[in-house]
């Protein structure tokens, strides 16, 4: 439908609502209010206005800025420009606005794991709201299928979740479609890493084998993998050593060694903490 009574939103603009099923609360990520807005220099959205006090806008708030700059005050200001993305948790304070013209995509969501993802995207890029995705991800191509489910009312809710979780996805593991030479490097780390395993590995010494800075190749590791390189290199040795307690007959000790703990001890921590048994019991109850 139309806009026509929000300040510095333009009359060719669109919002539509959308009520969630009982299945879509309990199992699915769903969309309450989705728009396509065009805004002047009027625009100026307070959490204090009774919008913000309705169900349908107390969630997750993302956006895709296709023309101008919008600015989101939360803990701090940031300000999202033409291909880029803001992501707001409206459960907490916030102010949106606009000095100029601006166009923009935005849905509000929830369910599921939402706000799980919320969190985590923020944590791998240290807490900023403002993104900005590799143009191959369509993240602006699901949005507006959205939208435009939502106009002719032929979209399942299902579809809708599809095509949410897509996009959180894409949001927290970019660099997976991003440029070729990152992803070469992380895959050649990981190859490091699993031929290197029995030795004392550290996040230094793996970066120098793939030619990166310490810190920018966890800064990468982590947005193409998910996990830390320290991380990693710890599930893996276990992993390896999982593999080692059901198919060999080595000792305890001799498999910490063999997967490059220095100490039985701290294998034995580690391992127990990961999985929530001991490397003897896990040996006892898979053969």
């Amino acid at each position: 439908m139309k806009v026509f009574s929000e300040p510095g939103v333009l009359s060719r603009s669109e919002r539509f609502f959308s009520t969630p099923s009982a299945t879509a609360r309990r199992l699915f990520y769903y969309v309450t209010r989705v728009g396509h807005y065009y805004y002047d220099a009027r625009y100026n959205f307070l959490d204090s206005c009774d919008i913000a006090h309705l169900e349908s806008h107390k969630n997750l708030f993302l956006t895709y800025v296709r023309s101008g700059t919008m600015y989101f005050e939360t803990d701090q200001l940031y300000c999202a420009e033409r291909g880029q993305i803001g992501l707001v948790d409206c459960r907490r304070p916030h102010h949106f606005y606009t000095k100029g013209d601006a166009e923009a995509l935005w849905i509000h969501f929830d369910g599921a794991n939402a706000a799980a993802f919320f969190e985590q995207i923020l944590a791998f890029r240290g807490g900023r709201q403002v993104l900005t995705p590799p143009a191959d991800l369509r993240i602006e191509q699901e949005l507006a299928q959205i939208i435009s489910g939502l106009r002719t009312g032929d979209m399942t809710e299902l579809d809708r979740s599809q095509r949410i979780y897509r996009i959180l996805c894409a949001l927290l593991f970019p660099a997976q479609s991003g440029p070729d030479r990152k992803n070469d490097a992380i895959a050649q780390a990981v190859k490091y890493i699993g031929e290197h395993l029995f030795e004392s590995l550290s996040v230094e010494k793996v970066a120098d084998a793939v030619s990166l800075s310490p810190s920018h190749f966890s800064r990468l590791f982590r947005s193409t993998t998910g996990f830390s390189p320290h991380e990693y290199i710890m599930l893996h040795r276990i992993d390896e050593a999982k593999a080692l307690l059901q198919s060999t007959s080595l000792s305890v000790k001799e498999i910490a060694f063999r997967v490059g703990y220095r100490s039985e001890v701290n294998f034995i921590t580690a391992f127990t903490e990961k999985t929530g048994t001991t490397p003897t019991r896990f040996r006892r109850n898979t053969l």
